[in-house]
């Protein structure tokens, strides 16, 4: 599935970016979107606070199951927009190797109870996003969230290649703001979010 396939790529992407030099956390420059409607409509959709907030919302509670002691792993978050033709929804996950297993064994049996995720740790703001918890048999957990709506008329709108990778380094300058501690930038046709790399701790 979609998820797997970027897997192994920008696992080692981030591992890369971890052992390189300090960086500065922020995203690219908030550059401009194509010219015209679209464009602007674009824009108008990531400026506004409350798609913020649920984008950090759904990164914060992700971060968060990272960050669990048993459950956890060193990892990266990505957002991707939707395709035209789809739900015209934006899916944030989790991708991490689950160092200890406690999540990828309760995955891999489907031990996702909510109260029994909840006694086991899991954020219970990240439940209230309705995740979806998935593996393969590499040990890689994926947890995935429907993070904020953007429409289908609007997925539509960027569905040109210049216009959507416009579209996300804007959006990576949003959040880069949101999240000084975080890189995000665009990867693929996604926003890839890892760790800026600090003298004493990482914030997952």
């Amino acid at each position: 599935m979609h998820w797997f396939l970027m897997a192994a790529i920008a696992l080692a992407a981030a591992a890369a970016l971890w052992s390189s030099q300090a960086l500065t956390g922020r995203g690219g420059p908030a550059c401009r979107t194509a010219s015209g409607g679209e464009g602007e409509a674009f824009r108008r959709w990531a400026e506004d606070p409350a798609i913020t907030e649920g984008l950090a919302r759904a990164v914060e509670a992700l971060g968060e199951l990272m960050a669990h002691p048993e459950l956890g792993g060193p990892g990266f978050l990505t957002l991707r927009l939707p395709q035209p033709g789809e739900d015209g929804l934006v899916t944030a996950a989790a991708q991490y190797p689950n160092i200890r297993e406690a999540m990828y064994c309760r995955v891999v049996r489907r031990e996702l109870d909510r109260d029994a995720l909840l006694a086991a740790g899991v954020p219970e703001a990240l439940l209230a996003l309705e995740p979806q918890f998935e593996t393969d048999s590499g040990g890689v957990v994926v947890v995935s969230v429907q993070a904020v709506p953007m429409g289908e008329l609007l997925a539509e709108q960027i569905s040109g290649r210049t216009d959507r990778q416009a579209a996300l380094r804007l959006l990576a300058g949003r959040l880069g703001e949101r999240f000084p501690r975080l890189e995000v930038r665009p990867f693929g046709s996604e926003l890839l979010l890892t760790p800026v790399r600090e003298e004493s701790r990482s914030p997952y």
